[in-house]
């Protein structure tokens, strides 16, 4: 049984409260943060503390909280045999200098703490100190997800950042089309469909022989047609800037 205290109240130290809870090999013995009003009913029977020094005996601490506040919460731990980890994918493991046994265990996932997750489905990149660390780690994050691979900080944070742009840029995207669909007096959840199915293309080949539309066969009367249409600044420039790098795109294929 490994025993793990939990620093945060945020989506992430939500998703992993409730994971750790429901694992038979895995104890939550305390959640640590600055306001308990912020945890959802279900966790709220789990012993809590405001004080990042007042920790209990664990084999190790997760600080699931943002990234500005990883050395913070970091410094105002005690020392301990434990493994101290956080969960940022774009933060470094030296953030955790002050320990002795540290590390990085980043979800690949975005959360919400209305949203069940499976855990089963989420990648996991991990990093130690020492190959001591390593191998507990390893040990957690596969038995949390048979989807955990080994991560140094510069391949974290370029997964990272890929993940912005699959994640929070298309869903800017969507709130855009949104925005447009709502003034126009059209219907968002009629792309619905569309959106599935351009993921499903993704599992099956590489993203770049998906893609259709008009500016990647160079359509430039639909283009032409398109800006005609009124629109927000930002889709515009959105709109421009897609389009320009797909033509480039469909000149070099030519």
């Amino acid at each position: 049984m490994i025993r793990i205290g939990l620093i945060g109240t945020g989506n992430v130290a939500t998703a992993l409260a409730r994971e750790i809870r429901n694992h038979e090999t895995l104890t939550l013995i305390q959640l640590i943060g600055r306001d308990q009003n912020k945890l959802p009913k279900d966790l709220l029977d789990v012993p809590f503390s405001n004080q990042f020094n007042s920790l209990l005996p664990c084999d190790m601490v997760l600080i699931a909280v943002s990234d500005h506040a990883i050395a913070e919460v970091s410094n105002q731990l005690p020392l301990t045999d434990a493994v101290i980890a956080h969960t940022s994918g774009a933060s470094s493991i030296d953030l955790l200098n002050k320990h002795k046994y540290r590390g990085v265990i980043y979800p690949l996932q975005t959360f919400s703490k209305q949203q069940q997750v499976s855990w089963n489905e989420i990648p996991i990149l991990w990093e130690g100190n020492n190959k001591q660390v390593d191998e507990k780690l390893e040990t957690l994050s596969q038995m949390i997800s048979p989807n955990a691979v080994q991560s140094g900080e510069k391949q974290r944070l370029s997964m990272h950042l890929a993940a912005v742009v699959v994640n929070n840029f298309t869903n800017h995207l969507y709130a855009e089309a949104n925005r447009f669909c709502k003034s126009k007096n059209v219907r968002f959840d009629l792309l619905i469909t569309l959106i599935e199915e351009t993921t499903r293309k993704i599992k099956q080949q590489d993203p770049r022989k998906s893609q259709t539309g008009p500016a990647s066969r160079g359509d430039m009367q639909t283009i032409e047609r398109h800006k005609t249409i009124p629109m927000t600044e930002e889709l515009g420039d959105i709109y421009s800037l897609f389009t320009s790098q797909l033509l480039k795109q469909n000149n070099e294929n030519i």
